[in-house]
């Protein structure tokens, strides 16, 4: 459960030290002036948390990107702080983990997204009351699970069962070299994207999207959209947590082998809402992309891979 191993990296972390309407303005990169794209965003990867949790005020320091993160101070300021960059950067809809509180502030905003932690009674009667729109975060490699696993086989079947989208987690597997501290079951070799081919095969029309879009297996992540497309990519935790130069690499590659119109934007805002504005601004500056692609990215994907209808597409336009 990915809140309960947050806080056991949380507390080693402190010990340690460590389609939509565009605008467009101009930033200059290293080598050249990239427009920014300003339009309505779907982020479809934000987590929320019930309790209080020791993750909050702490420091993340990234050893990738020598980048220092402050978690939000309380529960509260947690919700306050991400309302926040949402309204900074138009965010219009977000799929939260765990985001029934957050949903009574705002239910047009807030799509609700539940885990594998729940039982699959549970998630029914969720679903049921209105409480269901995503299955997800689903993050079984955090207790050592593949996706064949027996154990998962309900969950992919209720995805299918009840129409919803299930994001699934592969990898990464937490911060570098977790697996010696934080999550001691998880595998680099759990993050294959190739071993979902036959649990799609049996849920053709199963709607999927794979977490942080099978970084780093590039190869494996291409061969899968390729021949099954129904599944789409979100970019979360690696616009922020891998070096710039190599999310443009990986996101380049997906661009470049023709699916484009298949990858969308997720933050993986966890209790570090500045990530938000890093992952944006990550898009952003990809010199690689045109404006079409960058507003398909931020929304235009996401709203067909939800089956937003044309009213709340309009609706979102004029935000």
């Amino acid at each position: 459960m990915k809140t309960l191993v947050l806080i056991t990296l949380a507390i080693i972390l402190l010990t340690t030290s460590c389609v939509g309407r565009t605008e467009a303005k101009s930033f200059s990169t290293t080598d050249k002036t990239v427009a920014t794209y300003t339009g309505p965003i779907i982020d479809m990867h934000v987590h929320a948390y019930s309790r209080q949790t020791p993750m909050f005020g702490l420091e993340n320091y990234n050893p990738l990107t020598r980048q220092t993160y402050i978690g939000s101070e309380s529960l509260q300021k947690h919700q306050e702080e991400t309302f926040k960059k949402f309204k900074k950067h138009n965010i219009v809809r977000a799929m939260v983990a765990n985001g029934s509180a957050w949903h009574k502030l705002d239910s047009s905003l807030v799509i609700i997204g539940e885990g594998h932690y729940n039982s699959i009674d549970e998630l029914k009667q969720k679903h049921k009351n209105g409480k269901l729109q995503v299955l997800g975060e689903v993050a079984p490699n955090y207790q050592g699970l593949l996706p064949t696993d027996k154990s998962l086989t309900p969950y992919f079947d209720l995805a299918n069962e009840l129409e919803i989208p299930i994001g699934f987690h592969l990898y990464p597997g937490g911060p570098p070299g977790g697996a010696y501290f934080a999550y001691p079951k998880t595998r680099a070799f759990q993050g294959k994207p190739l071993q979902l081919e036959e649990i799609l095969f049996s849920r053709p029309k199963m709607k999927l999207y794979v977490m942080h879009a099978g970084w780093p297996f590039l190869e494996d992540m291409k061969a899968l959209m390729y021949a099954h497309p129904q599944v789409y990519v979100d970019l979360g935790v690696i616009c922020w947590g891998i070096p710039r130069v190599e999310f443009h690499n990986f996101l380049e590659g997906l661009v470049d082998a023709g699916f484009g119109d298949r990858i969308m934007f997720g933050s993986d805002q966890m209790v570090w809402v500045n990530t938000i504005d890093e992952g944006i601004e990550a898009v952003n500056s990809a010199a690689f992309l045109s404006m079409q692609q960058k507003e398909d990215i931020f929304y235009n994907n996401a709203a067909r891979f939800l089956g937003l209808t044309k009213a709340q597409i309009k609706r979102d336009k004029e935000l």
